[in-house]
């Protein structure tokens, strides 16, 4: 199936932006990019791997499907996942689904063709896997989600190295009535860096105000099953841009007139003090794959065996 966005921007325009999101792609990985490494404008989604029976079972509702935005080369983290807080075994419990989404990297397809024969929760769609292109794989995996998984009641977007605290999300999600929205790390007032050869530069060619709307962080985010297709609608006419989070849940979200709620249990980029507070959040970021089991054990051991401080666990 193919999703066509179109309002493309000016060639000068695209020619600036690849320049920008090049040097930053090789500040991240390490290598010289190539034109063919940057959408800057329309994106036309081709999808090579498919997950398409996520809402076969009828007997019960899905409550939220999990969208891990992964780099194809992020095997291990993939794997962490799985044998942790994505299990399947457990999740089913949950009434959550874990669905991986990444984009192509030369020569790497029959492994990705091979990963996702074997756990079928794989989707892969036709554009270059890059840090560059991280809105062009959010906007991938909400038409996935608008396509596949239109029997969840919220999508959750989130990336390979955010643990996802499924017990607690699940429970959350459970008692939200709230419709139209995106709920996480609400942030107000960033600015754009303005400092050429930071990871996140943006000239003001390319945005022009002093401050992004808020937004809620990249690392783990919440949209409701009714706010997906609007946040489509809105990138029809919105020009592309390169922050993801800043891009989806800032920009198109106002576009798209959804509600922003704070939720303090993703502001998950400190260092946690006890097992209680890990317990008492949702994300958790920045986590390595050895964390991802430890936070698991954490997460799943009996409350006798927690080492709690500063808190008491409710």
């Amino acid at each position: 199936m193919t999703w066509i966005f179109r309002g493309c921007v000016t060639s000068s325009l695209r020619v600036l932006l690849f320049f920008v999101t090049a040097t930053l792609q090789y500040v991240v990985t390490s290598r010289a990019p190539s034109s063919d490494d940057v959408i800057t404008s329309c994106c036309r989604f081709n999808y090579l791997q498919n997950v398409d029976d996520v809402c076969t079972d009828k007997r019960s509702q899905l409550l939220a499907v999990i969208v891990v935005c992964s780099a194809v080369e992020n095997v291990a983290r993939r794997h962490a996942i799985r044998t942790s807080w994505g299990s399947p075994d457990h999740l089913g419990g949950l009434g959550l689904r874990v669905v991986y989404v990444l984009g192509r990297v030369e020569g790497r397809d029959e492994d990705v063709l091979v990963e996702a024969r074997r756990h079928g929760d794989v989707v892969q769609a036709d554009f270059v896997d890059s840090y560059a292109n991280l809105s062009v794989k959010s906007l991938a995996a909400l038409h996935w989600a608008a396509e596949h998984a239109a029997c969840a009641r919220f999508l959750v977007k989130t990336d390979d190295d955010t643990f996802i605290n499924t017990h607690l999300l699940s429970r959350d999600l459970s008692a939200t009535a709230h419709q139209r929205f995106v709920m996480g790390h609400v942030i107000a007032g960033a600015q754009p860096v303005r400092t050429p050869g930071a990871k996140w530069f943006t000239p003001r060619s390319l945005y022009a105000g002093d401050t992004y709307p808020t937004y809620a962080s990249g690392a783990a985010y919440v949209i409701s099953g009714d706010g997906i297709r609007p946040l489509l609608r809105a990138a029809l006419s919105s020009r592309l841009f390169w922050i993801e989070d800043v891009y989806v849940t800032g920009m198109l979200a106002r576009a798209a007139g959804l509600q922003l709620i704070v939720n303090g249990k993703f502001v998950g980029y400190r260092a946690m003090p006890d097992d209680c507070a890990v317990r008492r959040h949702i994300a958790l970021h920045r986590t390595g794959t050895d964390q991802m089991h430890q936070l698991w054990a954490i997460v799943t051991a009996d409350k006798a065996q927690l080492r709690c401080y500063s808190q008491t666990l409710r």
